[in-house]
């Protein structure tokens, strides 16, 4: 299921994009009372916030290409499109418009005690693919799949996002389910180096901390425990 996580021809490219237009700050300098705090609860001197892609339409166009040509391929037979609120709803409303499909949207929270979580009364039977901004420790995207399996009859076909960490939790909340990202974060690492972000070091470090979060511990001056 996550073997083909990403795909070359567009991991670059959005990467580089991220990095650009500040959606991926880094900054190994800062004080650790000045980390970054992922919704997760992981503290780290780096973090993604995409929603500032929507103030470049250049980028945003990039964007929105990719992840329709993503969810093509990856996802052909994909009859719903289910947005993760908030950051997901722009991206999921522009993806349904190209490719003719239904859009539905998960609250992150129901609007009353007791109320439904999935809006825009989605049928029965559609093969839907969940669409997330960033996907890092899994949890609201498995959330999202638990509520519509709960609520709705829709089956999901898998997670398609613009960014996905590959965390080990990831994995195992979602193994399930094809998941599917246009970038991630070997490929910011490596935007992030060029745009002279991060020393090489840095990179090496942040690789070590992608790829076990919560059990890293930072180097001499940097050496915060995630909680």
């Amino acid at each position: 299921m996550f073997a083909d996580l990403t795909d070359a021809r567009r991991a670059r490219p959005v990467a580089a994009a991220l990095v650009a237009s500040g959606a991926f700050t880094v900054d190994m300098r800062l004080p650790r009372d000045q980390w970054f705090r992922w919704k997760s609860g992981i503290l780290a001197p780096c973090g993604c916030n995409c929603r500032r892609l929507n103030t470049l339409p250049a980028i945003r166009r990039l964007i929105d290409d990719a992840l329709t040509e993503a969810t093509r391929a990856s996802f052909p037979d994909a009859d719903y499109i289910v947005a993760v609120a908030h950051a997901g709803i722009p991206w999921a409303k522009t993806l349904a418009d190209r490719l003719d499909l239904p859009l539905a949207y998960v609250r992150a929270e129901a609007r009353a005690d007791g109320g439904p979580l999935v809006e825009c009364s989605p049928g029965q039977g559609a093969r839907a693919v969940l669409v997330e901004d960033v996907v890092a420790s899994g949890g609201s995207a498995a959330r999202a799949i638990e509520a519509l399996h709960t609520e709705t009859g829709l089956r999901v076909a898998g997670v398609q996002s613009i960014a996905n960490w590959d965390f080990p939790q990831m994995r195992a909340l979602l193994a399930p389910w094809t998941v599917r990202a246009l970038t991630s974060y070997p490929q910011v690492l490596a935007s992030a180096r060029e745009a002279g972000l991060v020393s090489a070091v840095d990179v090496a470090e942040l690789l070590r901390f992608y790829a076990d979060p919560r059990g890293h511990a930072w180097s001499s001056g940097r050496d915060l425990a995630t909680p």
